[in-house]
């Protein structure tokens, strides 16, 4: 990380002390046109305690890219729940059901070549998203009155709980899951849970969302789905070593120095968070 940006990080984290135990990010849901209105897209923003008000843009794809951390100070050393998700009032419509699309396949950082490629075998991330509302209703109707039960209530409801593996392979398991539904405001906050698997590495790993209200998991296919987004995790590295990977993806798309830097201090904060919440 570039002076300048150790310097700004330790200063704003002695300012701000309680920031420690408050970090916490999401992919802000929102609409480019107006809601309930067939053909608008679902859109994805930043909001958290990254002192970010716009996304990075990865070079490759075109796609924003979100930061995480496994091993942080809410999941363990495997696990992490940030990204969350969360739409704020009038950004949709009440009762809408959103949910994810896994795409691609787990991408994984070689520091030594610098460059990304598909994971290792053996190695997966794996996401808990939500069964969709059906499915789970068909499950509630199984545990209480299993004679009225759909077929295969119990064995749907156990595919969505077993959750969506990324690997260097492909998508195992569902492919799409439900995040939540909008409340009479329009509004909802989730976090799920992100576990790496394997023998793992210490070093960044990359996965592929969507946004979706398709039917599938049990919404209106009235709205477009969003554009592709990023998450790049870090495993075990060092805040430099993190920083270096992140920024592979995205430094050609950084119009100007103080960008990366407000970038590069935003994921310095994590570090110096996690350090402190431990010490």
């Amino acid at each position: 990380m570039h002076a300048f940006a150790r310097t700004a990080a330790l200063a704003l984290a002695l300012q701000f002390p309680l920031l420690a135990h408050a970090i916490h990010f999401d992919v802000k849901v929102g609409l480019d046109g107006p809601v309930s209105t067939p053909g608008s897209q679902l859109t994805t923003g930043f909001f958290g305690d990254l002192p970010i008000t716009t996304l990075p843009v990865d070079t490759l794809t075109g796609y924003n890219v979100f930061p995480g951390d496994f091993g942080d100070f809410e999941g363990g050393p495997r696990a992490t729940d940030d990204p969350g998700f969360q739409s704020f009032a009038g950004a949709l419509a009440a009762g809408d059901v959103l949910g994810y699309r896994a795409l691609g396949t787990l991408q994984q950082w070689d520091a030594a070549s610098g460059t990304w490629s598909d994971a290792q075998a053996g190695i997966g991330i794996r996401l808990y998203g939500g069964a969709p509302p059906a499915v789970a209703e068909a499950y509630l109707t199984y545990l209480m009155m299993p004679q009225y039960a759909p077929p295969n209530a119990l064995a749907n409801y156990q595919y969505y709980m077993n959750g969506t593996l990324f690997s260097g392979t492909g998508i195992s398991g569902p492919d799409a899951a439900f995040i939540d539904g909008a409340s009479s405001s329009g509004t909802f906050h989730t976090h799920f849970d992100f576990f790496i698997e394997g023998a793992a590495p210490a070093t960044a790993y990359m996965i592929t969302l969507q946004l979706t209200d398709d039917a599938v998991i049990g919404g209106r296919g009235l709205y477009e789905d969003s554009e592709p987004f990023h998450i790049v995790f870090n495993y075990g590295l060092s805040q430099a070593q993190y920083d270096a990977a992140f920024l592979s993806r995205v430094t050609p798309a950084v119009p100007e120095p103080s960008a990366a830097a407000m970038l590069a201090l935003g994921l310095g904060l994590l570090a110096l968070a996690r350090r402190r919440v431990r010490s």
